[in-house]
């Protein structure tokens, strides 16, 4: 805390010296997001789950990208099966914190293998989007969110009635077993 303080006193004059200060609108509509999404630790929330799929699994099925304030994409979590990528990102946008699910075709050949799939958007496609509010999120929701995932966003496997079997009951494989069922 101390180290924190002690480069303020250097940071703020060295970017006002450089003409690098600026805060428009759209900036401090996007912290009072970052403060909701810190102050409900929903990065945190979804970590630690992360972290217990991957346990259980024994290996890392899902991968996690967090991002820092005050960036416009908050997280995202990818699940690959068959050369296809299923994404959960979270990313702040004119309308407040957006839900997003998506999947990207791979394509392991040439020179594309070394570039990120997420800067190649006319492989991507949008499955999902919905304007969330942290403090409302639910354990059951995450769980909900992950299981759609794993399911490789199948149309079967719907989100809604996730949802509802995860309110239902708490625990994660006995949602998943309903909602595949």
């Amino acid at each position: 805390m101390t180290q924190r303080r002690g480069n303020e006193s250097w940071i703020t004059p060295l970017l006002e010296r450089l003409n690098l200060v600026r805060e428009t609108e759209e900036d401090l509509a996007r912290n009072m997001c970052w403060k909701q999404i810190e102050e409900c630790e929903l990065v945190e929330r979804i970590g630690w789950l992360v972290v217990e799929v991957n346990r259980a699994a024994r290996y890392r099925v899902l991968e996690m990208v967090d991002f820092l304030p005050p960036q416009r994409n908050v997280l995202r979590v990818s699940f690959e099966r068959d050369q296809v990528k299923h994404n959960l990102e979270f990313a702040i946008r004119e309308s407040g914190i957006v839900l997003m699910f998506s999947t990207t075709k791979m394509d392991s050949t040439g020179w594309k293998r070394y570039v990120s799939t997420h800067s190649m958007k006319s492989n991507s496609t949008l499955v999902w989007e919905q304007v969330i509010h942290p403090e409302e999120i639910l354990e059951e929701n995450v769980q909900a969110w992950i299981s759609y995932l794993l399911s490789g966003l199948d149309k079967k496997f719907r989100l809604d009635q996730i949802l509802h079997a995860s309110t239902t009951e708490t625990d994660l494989s006995a949602a998943l077993r309903k909602a595949s069922a």
